[in-house]
């Protein structure tokens, strides 16, 4: 079942240019494997995702994204 999750976080304080090419170079190389799609908007130190796929997969995704440290304050919208 596909599922669309949309959530909005704080970047952590070592985020920087190096750290934002990082994410990118990571979703692109583990996304499509796992069926996921989306969409990522950064400003402000604020980021704004929206995240589709499997269930599980968007879920466990979902999971790692709460607990890694370049996201603070996560609220699933």
């Amino acid at each position: 079942m596909l599922v669309r999750l949309l959530y909005a976080s704080r970047a952590g304080p070592a985020v920087d240019q190096e750290e934002l090419l990082a994410i990118l170079r990571q979703s692109k190389a583990r996304n499509p494997d796992q069926g996921i799609t989306g969409v990522l908007c950064y400003g402000g130190g604020v980021f704004l995702q929206a995240i589709e796929g499997g269930r599980t997969a968007v879920n466990e995704l979902y999971g790692h994204i709460v607990g890694d440290k370049r996201h603070t304050d996560v609220v699933l919208l």
